[in-house]
């Protein structure tokens, strides 16, 4: 055994016909390994679990700037970084599609004074940057968030919203859409109670 409960690595050598099996002194570790309940040794164990952990949901614990991005020196620009974002507004976490065609497609949207958009959602990965007023996002369910000028945002993927402009000025946002090829990056609902609304 070693310090840590992990097993002796194993000896091997040459049989006669040139396969490799376990020496004796090999076969007598893992016979008390197994007998002892040590077949797994701690490292082992230890490196298991943390490769299962990075296979679970982890909820982002902030939406800041993040403080390890680099910027150059020397030119005559400013960077304003903004927040790095890893959940929609609906706590959805970003996926990205997998696909051959990938697509980047923008748009800006102005909703004017007390306005509102149609009821949506996004199948791909949607990001806001809100230009100028205050973009309310209400969802289905009664919910709102507001986001005001200079915000940054994810749409949500499966749940619907809309947005609404409760300021006495326009609301204009940059809508980036990460998508592929014949995928729209919005969806309105063809019929129901949503699309009379």
């Amino acid at each position: 055994m070693t310090p840590l409960g992990g097993s002796m690595p194993r000896r091997l050598h040459l049989n006669g016909v040139g396969r490799r099996s376990p020496s004796p002194a090999s076969k007598e570790t893992d016979m008390n390994n197994h007998r002892n309940g040590l077949f797994i040794g701690l490292p082992a164990l230890l490196a298991a679990s943390l490769q299962f952990s990075t296979l679970l949901p982890v909820p982002a614990l902030a939406q800041s700037p993040s403080v390890s991005k680099p910027h150059g020196m020397g030119g005559s620009e400013s960077i304003a970084p903004l927040p790095d974002l890893t959940t929609t507004t609906a706590g959805e976490p970003l996926l990205y599609l997998s696909t051959p065609d990938p697509v980047i497609s923008s748009d800006i949207l102005t909703v004017p004074p007390g306005g509102v958009t149609r009821w949506m959602t996004h199948p791909v990965p949607a990001f806001v940057y809100v230009l100028q007023g205050d973009l309310t996002v209400q969802f289905v369910d009664g919910t709102e968030k507001t986001f005001h000028e200079g915000d940054v945002l994810l749409q949500p993927r499966a749940a619907w919203h809309r947005g609404r402009n409760e300021g006495q000025g326009p609301l204009r946002f940059l809508a980036v859409f990460m998508g592929a090829k014949g995928v729209p990056g919005f969806l309105h609902p063809p019929s129901g109670p949503l699309a009379a609304k």
